[in-house]
């Protein structure tokens, strides 16, 4: 009889021993999956006799069983630190090593944790990759290449003098262009010397029908363009400077983006350069049109603005007099032409078309008397009686920005489709979360050669940062058995 109890006892225990419990994803950042982890860590650290110790770096993969022995299976990665393995320091306090010069590991373990007993047992295998050897730089002299020289010397300022005055000359802008700064100068050995120089040029106040070539006059203004150069030259063995090319690029002009947005005026500085022939159209068309007998004389700017459309459509704001001089006497307003003493100012403002490409202008003009207090009854918002008219008449910018504003109002939803923050009240995804966080942050950790990360059925499951189906969010995983790709397809 005992043979035979013994013999049944011994079949249930290899019975229960061939059915292995079934594994459970776990979240990298478990404190229990940290726990196993860091038991087969010290494991692996103190099975070494010499060199540095490991620290995790990253939790990659986790499983467990349940039940109170728990297993686990984890997959880690360590990077080696500065402690030696004879100091007997915990891990968690040494200092990865820097990536140029730290050995990289990749560790599979089971770690089978007893917590009544307090007991552990870890089966592991561990990978180590060594630190990527350092390339050694040499540097070998190239006697026929170009090679960096002094951006004050004497040749390079005349190459850039000959450069710009040619550029004035030759191109199709109305204003002549100053030096702002030298970015580069290289110089190549030849029959001679080829010169490379990468400079900057600026728009000056100076137009081509007035000034012929730069003075001291001519200086850059608040809106003046910027252009980046590329000068070639070459100088021949007698230093003299045979041929010089030079290419200059200017950033691209405001386009006219069909739609609601397109065209909207905006602001331009008082003194820009194209709004003094601009006034004087203005005030040809206005003496034109006017039966007075007296020529009217332009002021000063007040405000202007500039549109992108089919050209560019300018909005100016200024004040005219009537001068001395009669239409009888005078063919046009001239120069010479003084404003009367006892003249009032008068309030004008001037819609003026330029057309792209086609020379030609067209403007409107209104001048009033009355346009001052009737402006003053609108009282816009920031109303002040201190104010200009000028600062108060800017309807077309106000309808832009309400646009804008009203744009910035709508619903957030489309903006989540991009990218944007989510409600805070979106329920968590269930499914564990792997990899884990670094442990430490280090820079530039290289990722083994030689692993190669195994593609599983729940990767093809909804990560946490995907939608959720609310039907099925408070569902949970199956338990007694690993996922299976059909899993991923219901």
């Amino acid at each position: 009889m005992k043979p035979f109890i013994l013999l049944a006892l011994c079949c249930s225990f290899f019975s229960s021993a061939a059915t292995p419990l079934p594994f459970e994803f776990s979240d990298c950042d478990d404190p229990d999956v940290f726990k196993a982890v860091d038991t087969a860590l010290k494991k692996y650290n103190g099975d070494q006799a010499t060199g540095n110790q490991f620290a995790l770096y990253m939790v990659m993969e986790a499983k467990r069983t349940a039940g109170p022995n728990t297993q686990f299976y984890v997959k880690y990665r360590i990077q080696e630190t500065t402690c030696a393995t004879e100091e007997n320091k915990l891990w968690q306090d040494c200092d990865y090593k820097v990536p140029a010069e730290a050995k990289t590991g990749e560790c599979t373990a089971r770690v089978h944790l007893n917590n009544d007993e307090k007991t552990s047992n870890v089966s592991q295998d561990c990978r180590i990759f060594p630190a990527a050897p350092k390339v050694p730089l040499a540097e070998a002299p190239c006697l026929g290449c170009f090679h960096p020289i002094s951006t004050d010397t004497s040749e390079v300022s005349e190459i850039l003098k000959q450069a710009i005055e040619k550029f004035n000359r030759h191109s199709a802008e109305p204003a002549l262009f100053k030096l702002v700064e030298i970015k580069e100068a290289k110089r190549q050995v030849v029959a001679g010397w080829n010169y490379i120089i990468k400079y900057e040029i600026e728009e000056t106040n100076c137009s081509k029908d007035q000034f012929q070539d730069l003075t001291p006059e001519c200086k850059p203004t608040s809106r003046g363009r910027v252009g980046k150069c590329d000068a070639k030259a070459y100088e021949n063995l007698q230093a003299q400077i045979i041929d010089i090319a030079s290419q200059c690029k200017f950033p691209v002009e405001d386009t006219v983006i069909p739609g609601i947005y397109a065209g909207c005026p905006k602001t331009i500085p008082k003194d820009s350069p194209e709004l003094k022939e601009l006034l004087k159209v203005s005030m040809e068309k206005y003496n034109s049109d006017s039966n007075d007998e007296f020529y009217y004389k332009g002021g000063e700017i007040e405000a202007a603005t500039v549109q992108a459309v089919a050209g560019q459509k300018y909005h100016l704001i200024f004040a005219v007099q009537k001068t001395n001089c009669s239409k009888k006497e005078f063919e046009k307003l001239h120069e010479d032409c003084e404003a009367m003493p006892d003249s009032v100012p008068w309030p004008c403002e001037a819609q003026i078309h330029v057309i792209a490409g086609e020379d030609k202008i067209s403007s409107q003009v209104n001048c009033s008397k009355e346009r001052s207090s009737t402006v003053l009854l609108r009282r816009p918002p920031g109303f002040t009686p201190f104010r200009s008219f000028a600062t108060q008449e800017e309807p077309n910018e106000i309808s832009c920005s309400n646009i804008n504003e009203e744009e910035r109002q709508k619903p957030d939803k489309e903006m989540r489709k991009d990218g944007g923050q989510e409600p805070e009240d979106r329920p968590e995804s269930p499914l564990p979360r792997c990899p884990g966080k670094p442990w430490k942050q280090i820079m530039d950790l290289p990722a083994p050669s030689s692993f190669t990360r195994e593609f599983r059925n729940e990767d093809l499951l909804p990560s946490a940062t995907e939608d959720i189906n609310p039907a099925t969010e408070n569902s949970t995983p199956p338990q007694n058995k690993d996922l299976d790709l059909s899993d991923a397809l219901l």
